[in-house]
Protein backbone atom coordinates (compact mmCIF):
# COMPACT_ATOMS: atom_id res chain seq x y z
CA UNK A 1 0.00 0.00 0.00
CA UNK A 2 2.79 2.11 0.75
CA UNK A 3 4.38 1.62 -2.54
CA UNK A 4 1.32 2.66 -3.99
CA UNK A 5 1.19 5.88 -2.56
CA UNK A 6 4.87 6.45 -3.21
CA UNK A 7 4.46 5.51 -6.82
CA UNK A 8 1.48 7.61 -7.29
CA UNK A 9 2.85 10.78 -5.64
CA UNK A 10 5.72 9.98 -7.82
CA UNK A 11 3.72 10.10 -10.86
CA UNK A 12 1.88 13.31 -9.66
CA UNK A 13 5.04 14.98 -9.56
CA UNK A 14 6.14 14.44 -12.56
CA UNK A 15 3.19 15.14 -14.04
CA UNK A 16 3.66 18.63 -12.76
CA UNK A 17 6.97 18.77 -13.53
CA UNK A 18 6.23 18.36 -17.32
CA UNK A 19 3.56 20.60 -16.94
CA UNK A 20 5.29 23.48 -15.24
CA UNK A 21 8.26 23.04 -18.22
CA UNK A 22 5.63 22.70 -21.15
CA UNK A 23 3.92 25.96 -19.52
CA UNK A 24 6.75 27.80 -18.89
CA UNK A 25 8.51 26.76 -22.84
CA UNK A 26 5.06 28.03 -24.14
CA UNK A 27 5.30 31.42 -22.54
CA UNK A 28 8.74 31.75 -23.60
CA UNK A 29 7.66 31.33 -27.33
CA UNK A 30 5.29 33.72 -27.06
CA UNK A 31 6.87 36.19 -25.77
CA UNK A 32 9.82 35.87 -28.18
CA UNK A 33 7.38 35.42 -30.87
CA UNK A 34 5.46 39.17 -29.85
CA UNK A 35 8.93 40.50 -30.58
CA UNK A 36 9.54 38.92 -33.88
CA UNK A 37 5.73 40.08 -34.79
CA UNK A 38 6.45 43.75 -33.99
CA UNK A 39 9.61 43.27 -35.83
CA UNK A 40 8.18 42.63 -39.03
CA UNK A 41 5.96 45.21 -38.87
CA UNK A 42 8.74 48.08 -38.45
CA UNK A 43 9.37 48.45 -35.16
CA UNK A 44 12.61 48.31 -33.14
CA UNK A 45 11.59 45.18 -30.49
CA UNK A 46 15.19 44.13 -28.68
CA UNK A 47 16.05 42.47 -25.53
CA UNK A 48 19.01 41.39 -24.34
CA UNK A 49 17.70 37.96 -22.28
CA UNK A 50 14.58 36.35 -21.58
CA UNK A 51 14.19 33.78 -19.14
CA UNK A 52 11.29 31.80 -16.68
CA UNK A 53 11.60 31.13 -13.80
CA UNK A 54 9.41 29.62 -10.76
CA UNK A 55 9.42 25.96 -10.78
CA UNK A 56 6.99 24.89 -9.30
CA UNK A 57 4.37 27.07 -8.57
CA UNK A 58 5.36 29.97 -10.44
CA UNK A 59 6.03 31.59 -13.71
CA UNK A 60 8.04 34.45 -13.64
CA UNK A 61 9.34 35.76 -16.52
CA UNK A 62 12.21 39.21 -16.54
CA UNK A 63 13.27 40.74 -19.87
CA UNK A 64 16.73 42.36 -19.95
CA UNK A 65 18.03 45.28 -21.74
CA UNK A 66 14.40 45.61 -23.95
CA UNK A 67 14.35 48.11 -26.26
CA UNK A 68 10.98 49.03 -28.10
CA UNK A 69 10.31 52.24 -30.90
CA UNK A 70 6.89 51.93 -32.98
CA UNK A 71 8.30 54.28 -36.20
CA UNK A 72 4.88 55.17 -37.07
CA UNK A 73 3.52 56.56 -34.06
CA UNK A 74 7.31 57.96 -33.11
CA UNK A 75 7.14 56.21 -29.38
CA UNK A 76 9.32 53.77 -27.77
CA UNK A 77 10.49 52.39 -24.43
CA UNK A 78 13.90 51.73 -23.08
CA UNK A 79 14.38 49.63 -19.64
CA UNK A 80 16.94 47.62 -17.99
CA UNK A 81 14.71 44.75 -17.00
CA UNK A 82 11.21 43.96 -16.83
CA UNK A 83 9.50 41.58 -14.55
CA UNK A 84 6.17 39.72 -15.45
CA UNK A 85 5.46 37.47 -12.32
CA UNK A 86 2.45 35.12 -12.07
CA UNK A 87 0.95 31.53 -10.90
CA UNK A 88 1.10 28.83 -12.86
CA UNK A 89 -2.61 27.92 -11.41
CA UNK A 90 -3.92 31.28 -12.33
CA UNK A 91 -2.96 32.57 -15.31
CA UNK A 92 -5.40 34.75 -16.11
CA UNK A 93 -3.54 37.02 -13.17
CA UNK A 94 -0.23 38.71 -13.71
CA UNK A 95 2.08 41.35 -11.84
CA UNK A 96 4.49 43.60 -13.49
CA UNK A 97 7.60 45.25 -12.34
CA UNK A 98 9.74 48.33 -13.86
CA UNK A 99 13.03 49.02 -13.15
CA UNK A 100 13.91 52.21 -10.94
CA UNK A 101 15.40 54.06 -13.91
CA UNK A 102 13.67 53.99 -17.76
CA UNK A 103 12.69 56.20 -20.50
CA UNK A 104 9.94 57.20 -22.98
CA UNK A 105 10.21 58.12 -25.78
CA UNK A 106 7.18 60.30 -27.03
CA UNK A 107 6.47 62.62 -30.67
CA UNK A 108 7.42 65.79 -27.98
CA UNK A 109 11.00 64.15 -26.92
CA UNK A 110 12.32 61.81 -24.00
CA UNK A 111 11.01 61.56 -20.62
CA UNK A 112 12.98 60.13 -17.78
CA UNK A 113 11.17 58.00 -15.28
CA UNK A 114 12.92 57.91 -11.91
CA UNK A 115 11.04 55.52 -9.33
CA UNK A 116 10.69 53.24 -6.23
CA UNK A 117 8.49 50.33 -6.18
CA UNK A 118 6.90 51.10 -9.35
CA UNK A 119 4.62 48.06 -9.87
CA UNK A 120 1.42 46.88 -11.35
CA UNK A 121 -1.51 43.85 -11.29
CA UNK A 122 -3.37 43.27 -14.85
CA UNK A 123 -5.92 40.42 -14.06
CA UNK A 124 -7.44 39.27 -17.98
CA UNK A 125 -9.65 36.65 -19.30
CA UNK A 126 -8.47 33.52 -21.58
CA UNK A 127 -8.88 35.94 -24.89
CA UNK A 128 -6.63 38.57 -23.31
CA UNK A 129 -9.41 41.00 -22.44
CA UNK A 130 -8.33 43.14 -19.40
CA UNK A 131 -11.09 43.39 -17.00
CA UNK A 132 -8.99 44.97 -14.06
CA UNK A 133 -5.73 46.63 -13.87
CA UNK A 134 -3.78 48.56 -10.71
CA UNK A 135 -0.32 50.20 -10.54
CA UNK A 136 1.57 52.02 -8.08
CA UNK A 137 4.39 53.41 -7.15
CA UNK A 138 5.85 54.59 -3.87
CA UNK A 139 7.97 57.14 -5.44
CA UNK A 140 7.85 58.90 -8.92
CA UNK A 141 9.70 61.11 -11.01
CA UNK A 142 8.83 61.93 -14.41
CA UNK A 143 11.30 64.57 -16.08
CA UNK A 144 11.50 65.75 -19.80
CA UNK A 145 8.33 67.73 -20.76
CA UNK A 146 8.70 71.13 -19.22
CA UNK A 147 8.72 71.05 -15.35
CA UNK A 148 9.74 67.82 -13.75
CA UNK A 149 6.59 65.85 -11.72
CA UNK A 150 7.71 64.81 -8.14
CA UNK A 151 4.78 62.02 -7.02
CA UNK A 152 4.49 59.62 -4.24
CA UNK A 153 2.18 57.05 -3.01
CA UNK A 154 0.54 56.91 -6.52
CA UNK A 155 -2.20 54.66 -6.87
CA UNK A 156 -4.16 54.19 -10.40
CA UNK A 157 -7.03 51.88 -11.19
CA UNK A 158 -9.00 50.56 -13.91
CA UNK A 159 -11.43 48.35 -13.87
CA UNK A 160 -14.35 47.23 -16.69
CA UNK A 161 -17.57 48.37 -16.04
CA UNK A 162 -20.12 45.46 -15.35
CA UNK A 163 -22.38 44.31 -18.71
CA UNK A 164 -20.51 46.86 -20.49
CA UNK A 165 -16.76 45.47 -21.93
CA UNK A 166 -16.02 48.64 -23.68
CA UNK A 167 -16.49 50.99 -21.04
CA UNK A 168 -13.74 51.54 -17.70
CA UNK A 169 -13.57 53.63 -14.74
CA UNK A 170 -10.41 55.15 -13.91
CA UNK A 171 -9.32 55.91 -10.80
CA UNK A 172 -6.14 58.29 -10.13
CA UNK A 173 -4.89 59.47 -6.25
CA UNK A 174 -0.92 60.71 -5.67
CA UNK A 175 0.53 62.37 -3.15
CA UNK A 176 3.25 65.42 -3.32
CA UNK A 177 6.85 64.01 -3.80
CA UNK A 178 9.62 63.70 -1.19
CA UNK A 179 12.12 65.57 -2.34
CA UNK A 180 14.18 67.01 0.34
CA UNK A 181 13.79 70.63 -1.59
CA UNK A 182 11.22 72.63 -1.63
CA UNK A 183 8.93 71.89 -4.59
CA UNK A 184 5.62 72.51 -5.80
CA UNK A 185 4.51 69.23 -7.08
CA UNK A 186 0.92 68.62 -7.03
CA UNK A 187 -1.38 66.26 -5.19
CA UNK A 188 -3.53 64.55 -8.06
CA UNK A 189 -7.46 63.14 -7.66
CA UNK A 190 -9.43 61.68 -10.93
CA UNK A 191 -12.60 59.74 -11.23
CA UNK A 192 -13.87 59.32 -14.45
CA UNK A 193 -15.85 56.80 -16.75
CA UNK A 194 -14.76 56.26 -20.00
CA UNK A 195 -16.38 54.04 -23.07
CA UNK A 196 -13.95 53.67 -25.60
CA UNK A 197 -14.56 52.17 -29.15
CA UNK A 198 -13.30 48.86 -28.67
CA UNK A 199 -12.09 46.80 -25.49
CA UNK A 200 -8.66 46.88 -23.74
CA UNK A 201 -6.57 44.02 -24.51
CA UNK A 202 -3.46 42.99 -23.55
CA UNK A 203 -1.88 43.27 -26.96
CA UNK A 204 -3.71 46.71 -27.39
CA UNK A 205 -0.08 48.07 -27.17
CA UNK A 206 0.99 46.60 -30.24
CA UNK A 207 -2.50 46.56 -32.11
CA UNK A 208 -4.52 49.83 -32.81
CA UNK A 209 -4.57 51.27 -29.60
CA UNK A 210 -8.87 52.13 -28.32
CA UNK A 211 -9.85 55.32 -28.65
CA UNK A 212 -12.15 57.00 -26.09
CA UNK A 213 -15.22 57.83 -27.77
CA UNK A 214 -17.13 59.47 -23.93
CA UNK A 215 -15.46 60.48 -21.13
CA UNK A 216 -17.60 61.33 -18.02
CA UNK A 217 -15.08 63.17 -15.57
CA UNK A 218 -16.67 63.13 -12.12
CA UNK A 219 -13.53 64.65 -10.82
CA UNK A 220 -10.07 66.05 -11.59
CA UNK A 221 -8.30 68.40 -8.64
CA UNK A 222 -5.32 69.65 -8.38
CA UNK A 223 -3.55 71.13 -6.05
CA UNK A 224 0.00 72.52 -5.99
CA UNK A 225 0.98 74.88 -3.36
CA UNK A 226 -1.89 77.50 -3.04
CA UNK A 227 -3.02 76.55 -6.67
CA UNK A 228 -6.34 74.44 -6.40
CA UNK A 229 -7.68 73.38 -9.97
CA UNK A 230 -11.22 71.18 -9.87
CA UNK A 231 -12.38 69.67 -13.36
CA UNK A 232 -15.88 68.13 -13.84
CA UNK A 233 -18.25 67.51 -17.02
CA UNK A 234 -18.62 65.48 -19.82
CA UNK A 235 -17.67 64.59 -23.41
CA UNK A 236 -17.99 62.90 -26.69
CA UNK A 237 -14.65 62.54 -28.89
CA UNK A 238 -14.59 61.75 -32.50
CA UNK A 239 -12.64 59.65 -34.46
CA UNK A 240 -10.39 62.80 -35.15
CA UNK A 241 -9.95 62.82 -31.41
CA UNK A 242 -11.79 66.04 -31.35
CA UNK A 243 -13.60 66.54 -28.04
CA UNK A 244 -16.90 68.54 -28.46
CA UNK A 245 -19.02 69.29 -24.46
CA UNK A 246 -18.37 71.39 -21.55
CA UNK A 247 -16.18 71.11 -18.56
CA UNK A 248 -16.58 73.48 -15.41
CA UNK A 249 -13.25 74.80 -14.30
CA UNK A 250 -12.86 75.45 -10.82
CA UNK A 251 -10.11 77.35 -10.15
CA UNK A 252 -8.51 79.04 -6.57
CA UNK A 253 -5.15 81.60 -6.98
CA UNK A 254 -5.30 81.18 -10.99
CA UNK A 255 -2.85 83.22 -11.64
CA UNK A 256 -0.21 80.73 -10.15
CA UNK A 257 -1.48 78.28 -12.95
CA UNK A 258 -0.67 80.98 -15.58
CA UNK A 259 2.93 82.12 -14.45
CA UNK A 260 3.33 78.22 -14.14
CA UNK A 261 2.43 77.61 -17.47
CA UNK A 262 4.60 80.35 -18.58
CA UNK A 263 7.47 79.10 -17.13
CA UNK A 264 7.08 75.91 -18.41
CA UNK A 265 7.01 77.21 -21.65
CA UNK A 266 3.39 75.67 -22.49
CA UNK A 267 1.52 79.60 -22.45
CA UNK A 268 3.60 81.92 -24.78
CA UNK A 269 4.32 85.42 -23.97
CA UNK A 270 2.03 86.59 -26.72
CA UNK A 271 -1.05 84.54 -25.05
CA UNK A 272 -0.50 85.45 -21.68
CA UNK A 273 -1.03 88.65 -21.07
CA UNK A 274 -4.60 89.34 -22.62
CA UNK A 275 -5.72 86.01 -21.18
CA UNK A 276 -4.92 87.15 -17.38
CA UNK A 277 -6.34 90.82 -18.57
CA UNK A 278 -9.28 88.64 -19.78
CA UNK A 279 -9.88 86.41 -16.53
CA UNK A 280 -8.92 89.53 -14.34
CA UNK A 281 -12.17 90.91 -15.74
CA UNK A 282 -14.55 87.92 -15.47
CA UNK A 283 -13.54 87.02 -12.07
CA UNK A 284 -13.48 90.71 -11.22
CA UNK A 285 -17.31 90.61 -12.21
CA UNK A 286 -17.78 87.84 -9.90
CA UNK A 287 -17.07 89.25 -7.23
CA UNK A 288 -13.57 87.31 -6.32
CA UNK A 289 -11.05 87.97 -8.37
CA UNK A 290 -8.56 85.08 -6.56
CA UNK A 291 -11.18 82.04 -7.87
CA UNK A 292 -12.30 81.79 -11.55
CA UNK A 293 -15.38 79.36 -12.38
CA UNK A 294 -15.90 79.02 -15.47
CA UNK A 295 -17.12 76.27 -18.70
CA UNK A 296 -13.79 75.07 -20.58
CA UNK A 297 -15.89 74.36 -23.77
CA UNK A 298 -14.78 71.86 -26.96
CA UNK A 299 -16.17 72.94 -30.00
CA UNK A 300 -15.46 70.87 -32.97
CA UNK A 301 -11.32 71.17 -32.33
CA UNK A 302 -11.56 74.55 -31.03
CA UNK A 303 -11.09 75.39 -26.97
CA UNK A 304 -12.72 78.58 -24.97
CA UNK A 305 -12.55 79.89 -21.69
CA UNK A 306 -16.01 81.47 -21.08
CA UNK A 307 -16.12 83.90 -23.86
CA UNK A 308 -12.02 83.86 -23.99
CA UNK A 309 -11.20 82.18 -27.26
CA UNK A 310 -8.54 79.63 -26.42
CA UNK A 311 -7.45 78.63 -30.00
CA UNK A 312 -6.82 75.35 -31.12
CA UNK A 313 -8.21 72.22 -28.43
CA UNK A 314 -5.67 69.90 -27.67
CA UNK A 315 -6.37 65.95 -28.90
CA UNK A 316 -7.79 63.68 -27.10
CA UNK A 317 -6.20 60.46 -29.34
CA UNK A 318 -4.67 57.77 -27.24
CA UNK A 319 -0.88 57.48 -29.34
Amino acid sequence: MKRWILFVTLGLALGWGLFWVWSAYGLKTEIATWFVERRAEGWQAEYDDLSVRGFPSRLDVTLTGVRLFDPEQDTGWDAPFLQVLGLTYKPGHRILVWPETQQLKLPQGTVQIDSTGLRASVIHTAEGQILRANLEARRLRIDGLGKPLNLSDLSLGLQQVPDLPDSYRLGLQANPGTEPAPTLDPALQLQAEIRFDQPWTLGATSDQRPQPRLIDLRKAAYQAGKLQLDLTGTLSVDAQGRGDGTLTLRAENWRDLLAQAREAGQLPDSLAKPLENGLTLVTGLQGNANRLDLPLRFDRGQLSLGVIPLGKAPSLTLP
